[in-house]
């Protein structure tokens, strides 16, 4: 049985035929999975992004020295996480709008969601305000604990040591907390 640091280097000695089959087989499923579920995509919209990610790595994964099966796992969920954000960046204009006739509407309703709606809104910017100033890793580890993964999936994916990232999480947790507290008073 040959290591992982092995594995990633006979990657490189693949034509790339052989190169495209590994890569579609070890990742294409775990990225359309992580697409659909956490991403809520459409089944075209999550293998044509998987697709570019996965061409994008043919293409690049020559210029790059890997030390781990790990660190080639997270270069290739990288590119597909910034495909996703580049997706929804792109599509965010194109959102449906909901028109129905006056007679069927309940203005008093309307004005309290609108209200509700405004509130949620505003946290919604807060948050995303104190999300944008976190490294990508940061992010990545609270995105994958939301989803209630384990601790050595997403040391997978990111560069820090398994034992440290509940430490980390629990950190990142109370700092957004206090920001977003300091925020709404």
């Amino acid at each position: 049985m040959s290591s992982p640091i092995e594995e990633t280097y006979k990657l490189k000695t693949l034509n790339r035929n052989e190169f495209i089959t590994v890569i579609y087989n070890r990742y294409g499923k775990k990225l359309y999975t992580y697409a659909i579920r956490t991403w809520n995509l459409d089944e075209d919209a999550a293998w044509d992004l998987i697709y570019k990610t996965l061409y994008k790595v043919i293409d690049s994964y020559t210029n790059y020295e890997f030390a781990s099966e790990e660190k080639f796992a997270s270069f290739v969920f990288k590119i597909f996480i910034n495909y996703l954000r580049n997706y929804y960046r792109d599509n965010k204009e194109n959102k449906m709008f909901e028109f129905s006739a006056m007679d069927d509407v309940d203005l008093s309703t309307k004005e309290t969601k609108a209200e509700e709606e405004i509130i949620t809104n505003k946290k919604l910017i807060a948050l995303n305000d104190v999300l944008d100033k976190l490294e990508d890793w940061e992010r990545m580890l609270l995105l994958m604990r939301s989803e209630g993964r384990a601790y050595s999936e997403i040391a997978q994916y990111i560069d820090k040591p398994e034992n440290q990232l509940k430490v980390y999480y629990q950190r990142l947790k109370e700092q957004i907390q206090k920001k977003l507290n300091d925020r709404s008073e």
